[in-house]
């Protein structure tokens, strides 16, 4: 299996060149963690979180996970099915400014993500597909970069992403990288978020500021 040890998202140069095509990715782990694992080689099962949104997933946040961190994140959280088997594990970094003066600096380092992924695997950056989405429950808009592959017979989603929220009359933006079962997403994205057209910088400021 081919191992993703961990992602830095800039300034890092990849000293493995793998090749593959989409439907040929293997993922070993990520952050130290595995998919479909127990929690319990990760975090105490006592420490999980049961978030009324998110029907029979148990949610571990960062300072409960014995991981594989990477200083260029600020935070992770692993989510496991009611059996403690893990279905995602996620990263992501903050970014905050004005609305008044608000750069994309999100939108830069996913791209520049998708292209080491693209780069790592040696796959098309055409094979990531591009998603939009609104979280009615948080007001969040998500713009998304998404590869799906299969392993074995397990169906898996490999994103990036950035998620933007109004908070204390901020704009605040995360970037995301993501590993997930298709069966989380199904039920827990395509399942409760929104599909809508693209977003651009000015949408993301004039929809946020109305919720703010």
């Amino acid at each position: 299996m081919k191992k993703l040890l961990g992602i830095v998202v800039l300034g890092l140069l990849l000293s493995v060149n793998v090749h593959a095509e989409a439907s040929e990715i293997t993922i070993d782990e990520l952050f130290g963690v595995k998919i479909l694992d127990n929690i319990d080689k990760y975090a105490n099962k006592a420490d999980g979180v049961e978030q009324d949104h998110l029907k029979d997933i148990i949610t571990f946040e960062d300072e409960t996970l014995n991981i594989e961190r990477n200083q260029d994140f600020d935070t992770y959280y692993i989510r496991t099915d009611k059996n403690y088997k893990i279905q995602n594990i996620t990263a992501r970094k903050f970014f905050v400014s004005d609305f008044d003066n608000f750069k994309n600096d999100c939108k830069n380092e996913k791209s520049t993500m998708v292209q080491m992924l693209s780069a790592f695997f040696d796959v098309n950056e055409n094979k990531f597909e591009n998603y939009y989405w609104l979280d009615p429950r948080s007001k969040a808009l998500y713009d998304d970069s998404t590869i799906k592959y299969k392993d074995k017979n397990t169906s898996l989603i490999l994103s990036s992403y950035c998620g933007y929220i109004s908070a204390e009359e901020k704009l605040v933006s995360i970037l995301f990288v993501s590993w997930v079962t298709k069966d989380y997403h199904k039920n827990h994205v395509d399942g409760r978020w929104t599909k809508i057209e693209k977003i651009d910088d000015n949408f993301i400021k004039v929809y946020l500021s109305k919720e703010s």
